[in-house]
């Protein structure tokens, strides 16, 4: 794991890249939709910072009370990363029904933050090969989603889903196929995506 001097503390990489990564695809999300995101993206986010984070009590609890000030070090690791993506899958189930921008918006913003998040976690890890092709995904997603405003003829669904297949595909380029983060996109995806489907059964709505 890489680490990031910030001051006085060093941070893990992967920290200072789901932070970026959030506030990279709300303000992306804005130009992309027409529109400002939803409160739920706000709601979400650190819902599941926060459960990813202090899960590690719950997991190293003895650990913990050795060493209150691990806190600040550690996180839940995988077990707190499932625990955090199945209560942020709830709650997205859960707050669609009261936030209508919810089902059209979400399975664009998981998009545009795992793509920013791998081209700030590459670029900070030097990995720049990586880095540039999750680029140049982000760049092309921008765009695709961008026109459909204007194509009505557009099956959003399948764009989607094709977009994602590419980022799984630059993910399996340089890595194992089969690990928790892919499984991560591919769950989240496919919720998100289903999500977006059953409205768009209603109508155009992206």
């Amino acid at each position: 794991m890489s680490y990031v001097p910030i001051f006085h503390l060093t941070v893990p990489a992967v920290w200072l890249a789901v932070l970026l990564a959030a506030a990279a695809a709300s303000l992306i999300m804005r130009w992309v939709i027409g529109d400002k995101i939803g409160e739920w993206y706000w709601n979400a986010v650190p819902l599941y910072i926060l459960v990813w984070k202090f899960s590690y009590i719950l997991f190293s609890f003895e650990h913990f009370l050795d060493m209150p000030l691990s806190l600040l070090y550690f996180n839940g690791g995988l077990y707190g990363h499932l625990l955090a993506v199945a209560l942020v899958s709830i709650y997205l189930a859960l707050a669609q029904k009261k936030q209508a921008e919810l089902a059209r918006q979400a399975p664009v913003a998981w998009l545009l933050f795992f793509l920013a998040y791998q081209l700030i976690l590459q670029s900070v890890e030097n990995n720049w090969m990586e880095a540039a092709l999750h680029a140049a995904l982000l760049a092309a997603s921008i765009l695709a989603i961008r026109l459909l405003a204007k194509r009505t003829d557009v099956p959003t669904g399948l764009l989607l889903v094709l977009l994602f297949t590419l980022e799984l595909l630059i993910l399996s380029i340089f890595g194992p196929l089969l690990t928790w983060q892919n499984a991560t996109v591919i769950f989240l995806a496919a919720v998100t995506i289903a999500m977006y489907t059953g409205f768009e059964k209603k109508g155009p709505i992206l």
